[in-house]
C-alpha cells in the first residue's frame, strides 16, 4: 500500500482526512502521523505535542497497513 491507496481506503471506510497526517512532517496537533526516520517508518499519534502509539516499521506498506487498520477501530 502507498500513501494514495491509503487514502482511498480511509474515504471508503469513512476515515477523515483531518484524522491522519501523511506529507512526512510530524505534526503537534492531534492525529495520526507517519514519517520516515533512521531507515525506519514511524507511525505515531501526536497528542498535545507527546508522541503516543509510537510504532516503527521496516516498510511503508506495514505503517500505512498499521494505521490504517487503527483508524479503523
Amino acid at each position: 500500500m502507498d500513501k494514495k491507496e491509503f487514502v482511498k481506503m480511509a474515504k471508503k471506510r469513512g476515515i477523515p482526512n483531518f484524522l491522519y497526517n501523511l506529507d512526512g512532517k510530524g505534526r503537534d496537533d492531534e492525529r495520526f502521523n507517519i514519517v520516515f526516520v533512521d531507515g525506519k517508518w514511524n507511525v505515531y499519534y501526536s497528542e498535545r505535542g507527546n508522541k503516543t502509539t509510537n510504532k516503527f516499521f521496516d516498510t511503508e506498506d506495514e505503517a500505512l497497513r498499521y494505521m490504517l487498520d487503527t483508524l479503523s477501530e
